[in-house]
Protein backbone atom coordinates (compact mmCIF):
# COMPACT_ATOMS: atom_id res chain seq x y z
CA UNK A 1 0.00 0.00 0.00
CA UNK A 2 2.93 2.31 0.72
CA UNK A 3 3.96 2.51 -2.95
CA UNK A 4 0.44 3.42 -4.07
CA UNK A 5 0.14 6.11 -1.40
CA UNK A 6 3.37 7.74 -2.55
CA UNK A 7 2.13 7.61 -6.14
CA UNK A 8 -1.16 9.26 -5.19
CA UNK A 9 0.73 11.93 -3.30
CA UNK A 10 2.98 12.73 -6.26
CA UNK A 11 0.09 12.75 -8.74
CA UNK A 12 -2.12 15.04 -6.65
CA UNK A 13 0.74 17.43 -5.96
CA UNK A 14 1.51 17.73 -9.66
CA UNK A 15 -2.19 18.14 -10.53
CA UNK A 16 -2.64 20.97 -8.04
CA UNK A 17 0.44 22.86 -9.24
CA UNK A 18 -0.29 22.40 -12.96
CA UNK A 19 -3.94 23.43 -12.63
CA UNK A 20 -2.95 26.64 -10.83
CA UNK A 21 -0.38 27.36 -13.52
CA UNK A 22 -3.00 26.70 -16.21
CA UNK A 23 -5.24 29.28 -14.53
CA UNK A 24 -2.51 31.93 -14.68
CA UNK A 25 -1.57 31.09 -18.27
CA UNK A 26 -5.19 31.12 -19.48
CA UNK A 27 -5.82 34.65 -18.20
CA UNK A 28 -2.42 35.72 -19.54
CA UNK A 29 -3.33 34.40 -23.00
CA UNK A 30 -6.52 36.49 -22.90
CA UNK A 31 -4.71 39.55 -21.59
CA UNK A 32 -2.10 39.51 -24.35
CA UNK A 33 -4.24 37.74 -26.98
CA UNK A 34 -1.32 35.32 -27.26
CA UNK A 35 -1.88 32.01 -29.08
CA UNK A 36 1.44 30.61 -27.88
CA UNK A 37 0.34 30.96 -24.26
CA UNK A 38 -3.04 29.49 -25.16
CA UNK A 39 -1.34 26.43 -26.66
CA UNK A 40 0.61 26.00 -23.42
CA UNK A 41 -2.72 25.82 -21.58
CA UNK A 42 -3.81 23.00 -23.92
CA UNK A 43 -0.57 21.14 -23.19
CA UNK A 44 -1.23 21.47 -19.46
CA UNK A 45 -4.78 20.22 -19.99
CA UNK A 46 -3.42 17.11 -21.73
CA UNK A 47 -0.95 16.52 -18.90
CA UNK A 48 -3.73 16.82 -16.33
CA UNK A 49 -5.94 14.39 -18.26
CA UNK A 50 -3.10 11.88 -18.14
CA UNK A 51 -2.57 12.47 -14.42
CA UNK A 52 -6.29 12.01 -13.72
CA UNK A 53 -6.18 8.65 -15.51
CA UNK A 54 -3.11 7.70 -13.46
CA UNK A 55 -4.84 8.67 -10.24
CA UNK A 56 -7.87 6.54 -11.04
CA UNK A 57 -5.66 3.57 -11.95
CA UNK A 58 -3.62 3.76 -8.75
CA UNK A 59 -6.75 4.00 -6.59
CA UNK A 60 -8.39 1.02 -8.29
CA UNK A 61 -5.25 -1.12 -7.98
CA UNK A 62 -4.57 -0.23 -4.36
CA UNK A 63 -6.65 -3.09 -2.96
CA UNK A 64 -7.77 -0.82 -0.15
CA UNK A 65 -9.93 -1.72 2.83
CA UNK A 66 -13.41 -0.22 3.06
CA UNK A 67 -12.16 2.67 5.20
CA UNK A 68 -9.22 3.34 2.88
CA UNK A 69 -11.48 3.03 -0.15
CA UNK A 70 -13.72 5.80 1.17
CA UNK A 71 -10.71 8.07 1.66
CA UNK A 72 -9.34 7.21 -1.79
CA UNK A 73 -12.77 7.93 -3.30
CA UNK A 74 -12.43 11.40 -1.80
CA UNK A 75 -9.04 11.77 -3.46
CA UNK A 76 -10.57 10.84 -6.80
CA UNK A 77 -13.22 13.53 -6.31
CA UNK A 78 -10.42 16.02 -5.72
CA UNK A 79 -8.61 14.80 -8.84
CA UNK A 80 -11.75 15.28 -10.94
CA UNK A 81 -12.27 18.76 -9.48
CA UNK A 82 -8.70 19.86 -10.23
CA UNK A 83 -9.06 18.47 -13.75
CA UNK A 84 -12.27 20.49 -14.19
CA UNK A 85 -10.37 23.68 -13.32
CA UNK A 86 -7.87 23.00 -16.12
CA UNK A 87 -10.67 22.19 -18.58
CA UNK A 88 -12.34 25.52 -17.78
CA UNK A 89 -9.07 27.35 -18.37
CA UNK A 90 -8.52 25.50 -21.65
CA UNK A 91 -11.90 26.79 -22.81
CA UNK A 92 -10.70 30.33 -22.07
CA UNK A 93 -7.51 29.74 -24.06
CA UNK A 94 -9.59 28.40 -26.94
CA UNK A 95 -11.20 31.85 -27.28
CA UNK A 96 -7.77 33.24 -28.18
CA UNK A 97 -6.94 30.50 -30.70
CA UNK A 98 -10.30 30.93 -32.41
CA UNK A 99 -9.60 34.69 -32.61
CA UNK A 100 -12.82 35.87 -31.01
CA UNK A 101 -12.82 39.65 -30.44
CA UNK A 102 -12.22 40.51 -26.78
CA UNK A 103 -14.74 42.93 -25.28
CA UNK A 104 -13.15 45.99 -23.53
CA UNK A 105 -14.68 44.94 -20.20
CA UNK A 106 -12.56 41.76 -20.23
CA UNK A 107 -9.38 43.71 -20.93
CA UNK A 108 -10.17 46.10 -18.11
CA UNK A 109 -10.93 43.23 -15.75
CA UNK A 110 -7.48 41.79 -16.43
CA UNK A 111 -5.50 45.03 -16.40
CA UNK A 112 -7.20 46.50 -13.33
CA UNK A 113 -6.82 43.40 -11.16
CA UNK A 114 -4.76 43.69 -7.97
CA UNK A 115 -2.36 41.16 -9.52
CA UNK A 116 -1.75 40.96 -13.27
CA UNK A 117 0.20 38.56 -15.45
CA UNK A 118 3.16 39.98 -17.34
CA UNK A 119 5.39 38.75 -20.16
CA UNK A 120 8.88 40.20 -19.82
CA UNK A 121 11.60 39.79 -22.47
CA UNK A 122 15.22 40.08 -21.34
CA UNK A 123 17.10 42.42 -23.71
CA UNK A 124 20.80 43.18 -24.03
CA UNK A 125 22.00 45.49 -21.28
CA UNK A 126 19.38 44.37 -18.78
CA UNK A 127 20.47 44.29 -15.14
CA UNK A 128 18.59 41.00 -14.80
CA UNK A 129 21.07 39.09 -16.99
CA UNK A 130 23.06 36.50 -14.96
CA UNK A 131 20.58 36.62 -12.06
CA UNK A 132 20.30 33.11 -10.60
CA UNK A 133 17.08 31.14 -10.45
CA UNK A 134 17.32 31.24 -6.66
CA UNK A 135 17.41 35.05 -6.65
CA UNK A 136 14.65 35.30 -9.27
CA UNK A 137 12.30 33.35 -6.99
CA UNK A 138 12.46 36.17 -4.44
CA UNK A 139 9.94 38.89 -5.48
CA UNK A 140 12.19 41.55 -3.93
CA UNK A 141 14.69 40.99 -6.77
CA UNK A 142 11.99 41.25 -9.46
CA UNK A 143 10.42 44.57 -8.45
CA UNK A 144 7.80 42.80 -6.34
CA UNK A 145 6.78 40.27 -9.02
CA UNK A 146 6.57 36.50 -8.63
CA UNK A 147 8.11 34.47 -11.45
CA UNK A 148 5.80 31.74 -12.73
CA UNK A 149 7.87 30.37 -15.61
CA UNK A 150 10.77 31.11 -17.93
CA UNK A 151 10.88 30.49 -21.67
CA UNK A 152 14.19 29.70 -23.35
CA UNK A 153 14.76 28.30 -26.82
CA UNK A 154 11.06 27.74 -27.45
CA UNK A 155 10.58 25.76 -24.23
CA UNK A 156 8.82 26.82 -21.04
CA UNK A 157 10.55 25.98 -17.76
CA UNK A 158 8.03 25.83 -14.91
CA UNK A 159 10.21 24.60 -12.05
CA UNK A 160 13.17 26.96 -12.42
CA UNK A 161 16.45 25.45 -11.10
CA UNK A 162 18.19 27.59 -8.49
CA UNK A 163 21.48 27.38 -10.42
CA UNK A 164 19.94 28.56 -13.72
CA UNK A 165 21.06 32.04 -14.81
CA UNK A 166 18.82 34.46 -16.72
CA UNK A 167 20.10 35.12 -20.25
CA UNK A 168 19.44 37.64 -22.99
CA UNK A 169 16.41 36.52 -25.01
CA UNK A 170 14.72 34.74 -22.10
CA UNK A 171 11.03 35.48 -21.59
CA UNK A 172 9.73 35.62 -18.02
CA UNK A 173 6.11 34.99 -17.12
CA UNK A 174 5.50 36.94 -13.93
CA UNK A 175 2.64 37.98 -11.68
CA UNK A 176 2.36 41.10 -9.55
CA UNK A 177 0.82 44.59 -9.30
CA UNK A 178 0.70 46.42 -12.64
CA UNK A 179 3.24 49.00 -11.49
CA UNK A 180 5.66 46.24 -10.46
CA UNK A 181 5.24 44.43 -13.79
CA UNK A 182 5.91 47.62 -15.76
CA UNK A 183 8.94 48.45 -13.59
CA UNK A 184 10.32 44.96 -14.18
CA UNK A 185 9.70 45.29 -17.91
CA UNK A 186 11.78 48.48 -17.93
CA UNK A 187 14.60 46.71 -16.06
CA UNK A 188 14.45 43.82 -18.52
CA UNK A 189 14.82 46.19 -21.45
CA UNK A 190 17.73 48.02 -19.86
CA UNK A 191 15.71 51.26 -19.77
CA UNK A 192 14.55 53.37 -16.86
CA UNK A 193 11.03 54.44 -17.72
CA UNK A 194 8.56 56.01 -15.32
CA UNK A 195 5.40 53.98 -14.81
CA UNK A 196 2.34 55.72 -16.29
CA UNK A 197 -0.91 54.26 -14.91
CA UNK A 198 -3.78 53.48 -17.26
CA UNK A 199 -6.90 55.63 -17.29
CA UNK A 200 -9.03 55.07 -14.17
CA UNK A 201 -11.97 52.73 -14.33
CA UNK A 202 -14.35 55.67 -13.82
CA UNK A 203 -13.55 56.97 -17.31
CA UNK A 204 -15.14 53.93 -18.93
CA UNK A 205 -18.78 53.91 -19.91
CA UNK A 206 -21.17 52.83 -17.16
CA UNK A 207 -22.03 49.72 -19.13
CA UNK A 208 -18.45 48.54 -19.66
CA UNK A 209 -17.58 49.37 -16.06
CA UNK A 210 -20.50 47.34 -14.70
CA UNK A 211 -19.73 44.29 -16.85
CA UNK A 212 -16.03 44.53 -16.00
CA UNK A 213 -16.70 44.78 -12.27
CA UNK A 214 -19.05 41.79 -12.37
CA UNK A 215 -16.53 39.66 -14.26
CA UNK A 216 -13.82 40.71 -11.82
CA UNK A 217 -16.03 39.77 -8.86
CA UNK A 218 -16.76 36.37 -10.39
CA UNK A 219 -13.09 35.67 -11.03
CA UNK A 220 -12.11 36.75 -7.50
CA UNK A 221 -14.88 34.69 -5.89
CA UNK A 222 -13.92 31.59 -7.88
CA UNK A 223 -10.22 31.84 -7.01
CA UNK A 224 -11.01 32.56 -3.35
CA UNK A 225 -13.29 29.50 -3.33
CA UNK A 226 -10.48 27.34 -4.67
CA UNK A 227 -8.04 28.55 -2.00
CA UNK A 228 -10.63 28.08 0.74
CA UNK A 229 -11.47 24.58 -0.45
CA UNK A 230 -7.85 23.52 0.13
CA UNK A 231 -7.91 25.25 3.53
CA UNK A 232 -11.12 23.40 4.45
CA UNK A 233 -9.64 20.04 3.47
CA UNK A 234 -6.25 20.68 5.06
CA UNK A 235 -7.77 21.57 8.44
CA UNK A 236 -10.83 19.35 8.06
CA UNK A 237 -12.79 22.54 8.90
CA UNK A 238 -16.54 22.36 8.30
CA UNK A 239 -16.97 26.12 8.81
CA UNK A 240 -14.67 26.93 5.90
CA UNK A 241 -16.29 24.21 3.77
CA UNK A 242 -19.72 25.75 4.41
CA UNK A 243 -18.33 29.14 3.41
CA UNK A 244 -17.10 27.66 0.13
CA UNK A 245 -20.65 26.48 -0.48
CA UNK A 246 -21.94 29.99 0.25
CA UNK A 247 -19.43 31.44 -2.21
CA UNK A 248 -20.50 28.90 -4.82
CA UNK A 249 -24.14 29.98 -4.37
CA UNK A 250 -23.10 33.64 -4.56
CA UNK A 251 -21.26 32.88 -7.79
CA UNK A 252 -24.38 31.24 -9.23
CA UNK A 253 -26.47 34.31 -8.37
CA UNK A 254 -23.84 36.67 -9.75
CA UNK A 255 -23.68 34.66 -12.96
CA UNK A 256 -27.46 34.97 -13.40
CA UNK A 257 -27.27 38.72 -12.75
CA UNK A 258 -24.36 39.03 -15.17
CA UNK A 259 -26.34 37.41 -17.98
CA UNK A 260 -29.27 39.74 -17.36
CA UNK A 261 -26.99 42.77 -17.64
CA UNK A 262 -25.16 41.33 -20.63
CA UNK A 263 -28.21 40.44 -22.66
CA UNK A 264 -29.85 43.79 -21.94
CA UNK A 265 -26.79 45.55 -23.38
CA UNK A 266 -26.27 43.40 -26.48
CA UNK A 267 -27.28 46.22 -28.81
CA UNK A 268 -24.16 48.16 -27.84
CA UNK A 269 -21.73 45.36 -28.75
CA UNK A 270 -19.39 46.40 -31.55
CA UNK A 271 -19.35 42.84 -32.84
CA UNK A 272 -21.86 40.10 -31.90
CA UNK A 273 -18.91 37.69 -31.58
CA UNK A 274 -17.76 39.67 -28.51
CA UNK A 275 -20.59 37.92 -26.70
CA UNK A 276 -18.83 34.53 -26.80
CA UNK A 277 -15.72 35.50 -24.75
CA UNK A 278 -17.92 37.35 -22.25
CA UNK A 279 -20.00 34.22 -21.69
CA UNK A 280 -16.83 32.11 -21.66
CA UNK A 281 -15.15 34.09 -18.88
CA UNK A 282 -18.29 34.06 -16.72
CA UNK A 283 -18.85 30.34 -17.30
CA UNK A 284 -15.22 29.46 -16.51
CA UNK A 285 -15.37 31.32 -13.20
CA UNK A 286 -18.55 29.49 -12.25
CA UNK A 287 -16.99 26.12 -13.15
CA UNK A 288 -13.94 26.83 -10.97
CA UNK A 289 -16.31 27.68 -8.11
CA UNK A 290 -18.18 24.41 -8.62
CA UNK A 291 -14.90 22.49 -8.65
CA UNK A 292 -13.85 24.18 -5.41
CA UNK A 293 -17.06 23.12 -3.72
CA UNK A 294 -16.56 19.56 -4.95
CA UNK A 295 -13.42 19.54 -2.81
CA UNK A 296 -14.90 21.33 0.19
CA UNK A 297 -18.06 19.22 0.18
CA UNK A 298 -16.00 16.19 1.21
CA UNK A 299 -15.35 17.94 4.52
CA UNK A 300 -18.92 19.20 4.80
CA UNK A 301 -20.21 15.63 4.35
CA UNK A 302 -17.88 14.33 7.05
CA UNK A 303 -15.66 12.22 4.78
CA UNK A 304 -12.28 11.80 6.46
CA UNK A 305 -9.45 13.33 4.45
CA UNK A 306 -6.71 10.92 3.45
CA UNK A 307 -3.43 11.82 5.26
CA UNK A 308 -1.69 12.05 1.90
CA UNK A 309 -3.69 15.20 1.11
CA UNK A 310 -2.04 17.00 4.02
CA UNK A 311 1.31 16.12 2.46
CA UNK A 312 0.13 17.51 -0.88
CA UNK A 313 -0.86 20.88 0.54
CA UNK A 314 2.18 21.16 2.80
CA UNK A 315 4.64 20.33 0.01
CA UNK A 316 3.07 22.52 -2.66
CA UNK A 317 4.63 25.87 -3.47
CA UNK A 318 1.88 27.75 -1.61
CA UNK A 319 1.08 26.62 1.89
CA UNK A 320 -1.65 27.52 4.38
CA UNK A 321 -1.06 28.54 8.00
CA UNK A 322 -3.41 29.32 10.91
CA UNK A 323 -2.25 32.01 13.29
CA UNK A 324 -3.71 33.65 16.41
CA UNK A 325 -2.77 37.27 17.16
CA UNK A 326 -1.63 37.22 20.76
CA UNK A 327 -2.03 39.93 23.37
CA UNK A 328 0.51 42.67 22.79
CA UNK A 329 0.86 42.05 19.05
CA UNK A 330 2.25 45.18 17.39
CA UNK A 331 -0.17 44.88 14.47
CA UNK A 332 -3.31 44.79 16.66
CA UNK A 333 -5.35 47.92 15.96
CA UNK A 334 -3.66 48.50 12.60
CA UNK A 335 -5.22 48.22 9.16
CA UNK A 336 -4.13 45.33 6.95
CA UNK A 337 -3.11 47.72 4.18
CA UNK A 338 -0.79 49.64 6.53
CA UNK A 339 1.19 46.51 7.39
CA UNK A 340 2.16 45.80 3.74
CA UNK A 341 2.34 42.10 4.59
CA UNK A 342 1.99 40.86 1.01
CA UNK A 343 4.58 43.29 -0.33
CA UNK A 344 7.07 42.43 2.43
CA UNK A 345 6.62 38.65 2.54
CA UNK A 346 4.52 37.55 -0.45
CA UNK A 347 1.95 36.23 2.06
CA UNK A 348 -1.65 37.39 2.17
CA UNK A 349 -4.46 37.01 4.68
CA UNK A 350 -7.02 34.64 3.25
CA UNK A 351 -9.51 34.93 6.09
CA UNK A 352 -10.00 36.19 9.65
CA UNK A 353 -12.03 34.46 12.35
CA UNK A 354 -13.19 36.90 15.02
CA UNK A 355 -15.26 35.21 17.69
CA UNK A 356 -17.87 33.20 15.80
CA UNK A 357 -17.64 35.32 12.65
CA UNK A 358 -15.49 34.64 9.59
CA UNK A 359 -14.21 37.53 7.45
CA UNK A 360 -13.12 36.12 4.11
CA UNK A 361 -10.81 37.98 1.74
CA UNK A 362 -10.54 40.95 4.16
CA UNK A 363 -10.08 44.43 2.70
CA UNK A 364 -6.98 46.57 3.26
CA UNK A 365 -9.10 48.81 5.51
CA UNK A 366 -9.88 45.92 7.91
CA UNK A 367 -8.49 46.44 11.43
CA UNK A 368 -6.68 43.52 13.04
CA UNK A 369 -7.53 42.77 16.67
CA UNK A 370 -5.99 40.76 19.49
CA UNK A 371 -7.39 37.24 19.49
CA UNK A 372 -8.06 37.24 15.73
CA UNK A 373 -7.42 33.89 14.09
CA UNK A 374 -5.86 34.42 10.66
CA UNK A 375 -5.56 32.02 7.76
CA UNK A 376 -2.44 32.92 5.79
CA UNK A 377 -1.39 31.65 2.38
CA UNK A 378 1.97 31.97 0.66
CA UNK A 379 5.42 30.46 0.29
CA UNK A 380 6.82 28.62 3.33
CA UNK A 381 9.68 31.08 3.73
CA UNK A 382 7.28 34.01 3.52
CA UNK A 383 4.93 32.43 6.06
CA UNK A 384 7.66 32.35 8.70
CA UNK A 385 8.53 36.00 8.01
CA UNK A 386 4.83 36.91 8.25
CA UNK A 387 4.50 35.17 11.62
CA UNK A 388 7.35 37.31 12.99
CA UNK A 389 5.80 40.52 11.65
CA UNK A 390 2.32 39.72 12.96
CA UNK A 391 3.56 38.55 16.34
CA UNK A 392 1.17 35.63 16.45
CA UNK A 393 1.10 32.02 17.53
CA UNK A 394 0.82 29.25 14.95
CA UNK A 395 -2.11 26.89 15.50
CA UNK A 396 -1.08 23.31 14.77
Amino acid sequence: MEIEIRSVKEILLEMKELSEFALSLAYASLMYNDEELANEVFSLEDELDTLTHELFKVAIMSGASRREAEALAGLLDIGRAVDEVSDAMADLARLVVKKFPIHPSISWMLYRADEVIGLVRIDEGSSLISMSGEMAKDPVNLSGCEILALKRGGRWIYDIPEELEIERGDILLVEGPMESVETLRALASGKREEYVPRAPLEEMSDEIRRISEMLSSMRNLSELSLYLSYAAMFYNNVEIAVEVKRLEEELDELEDEFYEVLFSSMKSLRDPKELIPLIGVASSSERVGDAAYSIASLVERGITAHPVLEMVVEESEDTICRLILEEGSEVAGRRIGDIDLEERTGVWILAIKRGLRWIFDPKDSELLMEGDQLILIGKKRGIMDAVKILGGRIVE
